[in-house]
């Protein structure tokens, strides 16, 4: 049968799916990885667990379907792997995206006099480029404008390989000696299927140590960190095929960070919007060719990396949505999602508000010490009151993430292809068209990242120029905006919002 299968490689899970060169998934596997919690906010596993899992899904696989016409990759982004490149193997295990072990190495290297006259050198050109915008447009200029808010995080590889590099016996000196290499899960994977070192440039701008203006590893940032930069793979192009898959001589076809495999599903032209609603949201512009300047928790990130173009990104984030609805069911205010229905149904008895920064704040405020708040609780108010306000409250969080990515890009945003499991909700989805005015696009598959990631691998086994042969995913519903008292809410929300914001510095 002929088919190409997708690795999909989450932070929980890992999935391989086989599709049909039509594009229907045929059969598919999904095997939880294995985490580790040594420490409170240390979150990390075992590098090893995923090799063993993608091995086995391949497997399972050719032995249903036969041998696949190839292979491509799709990960999360921002999970560090350190290992020998002589045997195989990890150094240290694997420190996901979510560990936070690095905030002290954060504010220590934020507060450095060079990351300090970087934010103020680019403060000043961000408010000059308001009496001479063409500042902007320029390379150089967008370039230090995104200084103003460049600090490292606890998500960045930088910080990841800094902390390994301090903290575990032997590891400094095995990296300065060159006897390590450095990769996200793209290139770990990669290298244990074909032997090649390499990552693709949208999940190496996710890592901080990424220039994506400059499309090169910054000399600023491995010479202010300590990092040699031997250690770090080199780069490949998203069309460009990366060897062959060891034991099966099958084509690795292409590798692509989730979020921009998301993108690519969603279209290639210039202002295509597209926003995933999973554990958080991420929300996402393509702004085409030219990077533009990023703002307060607005990432500017390498979209797609052609032989022939760069597209590019800037990227807002809700750190809460679907995680926020299973924290009402774990507390026992829902049972599941279906009730989320319900609570729409029910006669609303008040204007009940709910900040869903259980997380802290992101896009674009950045503030982390923010925490959760219910505003306008009555003896009145129920649980269908409470589902209610968290799900317009993710909802009002979109919305804002979306006014700020037309603000700040001068792009005027049509529609915004939605996907991740909480797409499945129709009220939410209708919310978020309601208060941003945009249509909300559903397509019938909502596993953006493995769906968009086939549609690259098919361009790419047909010969096809992967931007110039995109075609419309199947849509499976359309939501558009209407106009009522969803702006009084949100009117209501923001006021409260402020008064949070006011009383904790």
């Amino acid at each position: 049968m002929s088919y190409l299968l997708i690795l999909d490689i989450g932070t929980t899970n890992v999935k391989a799916l086989a599709f049909s060169l039509n594009g229907d998934l045929l059969e598919s596997l999904e095997e939880r990885i294995k985490l580790k919690f040594p420490e409170h906010g240390w979150v990390e596993g075992d590098p090893r667990d995923i090799i063993n899992i993608v091995q086995n899904h391949i497997s399972k696989i050719e032995g249903s379907l036969g041998k696949p016409l190839g292979i491509a990759i799709t990960n999360q982004r921002s999970t560090t792997i350190l290992w020998d490149k002589e045997t195989g193997e990890p150094i240290y295990n694997m420190i996901t995206w979510q560990d936070t072990r690095t905030k002290e190495l954060v504010e220590s290297f934020s507060s450095k006099f060079i990351v300090r006259f970087g934010n103020a050198l680019g403060k000043f050109l961000k408010a000059f480029s308001k009496i001479l915008p063409v500042i902007k447009r320029t390379k150089k200029g967008a370039y230090i404008i995104t200084l103003a808010h460049l600090s490292f995080g606890t998500t960045h590889s930088s910080m990841h390989i800094r902390w390994i590099m301090d903290n575990i016996e032997d590891a400094r000196s095995a990296i300065n000696s060159g006897r390590v290499l450095f990769g996200t899960i793209d290139s770990w994977v990669a290298w244990n299927l074909t032997g090649k070192h390499v990552t693709d440039y949208t999940n190496a701008s996710a890592t901080g140590l990424f220039d994506p203006f400059y499309l090169k590893w910054s000399d600023n940032i491995t010479k202010i960190v300590g990092i040699p930069r031997n250690i770090l793979p080199k780069f490949v192009y998203n069309d460009q095929i990366i060897g062959t898959v060891k034991d099966y001589g099958i084509p690795l076809l292409t590798m692509i960070a989730d979020q921009q495999a998301s993108l690519y599903m969603s279209g290639v032209a210039k202002g295509t919007v597209k926003m995933t609603n999973g554990t958080g949201t991420f929300i996402d512009m393509n702004v085409g060719e030219r990077a533009y300047a990023g703002d307060i928790g607005i990432y500017p990130l390498v979209a797609l990396g052609t032989r022939n173009k760069t597209l590019y990104l800037l990227e807002g984030i809700i750190n809460n949505s679907g995680s926020a609805i299973d924290w009402l069911i774990d507390i026992g205010l829902m049972k599941d999602y279906d009730e989320i229905e319900k609570a729409f149904e029910k006669r609303e008895t008040g204007e009940l508000i709910f900040i869903p920064a259980l997380s802290g704040l992101n896009t674009p405020y950045l503030r982390p010490e923010i925490k959760g708040a219910i505003f306008g609780l009555t003896r009145g108010t129920d649980r269908f009151d409470i589902i209610r306000a968290m799900v317009t409250g993710i909802a009002v969080r979109c919305s804002e993430v979306i006014e700020f990515l037309e603000k700040i890009s001068g792009i005027r945003i049509e529609k915004v292809m939605a996907d991740g499991g909480f797409s499945k909700n129709d009220e939410f989805l209708q919310l978020v068209s309601d208060l941003s005015g945009k249509e909300i696009l559903r397509p019938q598959f909502l596993n953006g990242s493995a769906y968009g990631t086939f549609m690259l691998a098919r361009a790419i086994h047909q010969n096809n120029d992967v931007i110039a042969s995109w075609s419309t995913p199947r849509l499976e519903k359309i939501f558009k905006p209407t106009r009522g008292k969803d702006i009084s809410i949100k009117n209501l929300w923001r006021s409260y919002l402020d008064i949070l914001l006011s009383i904790i510095q």
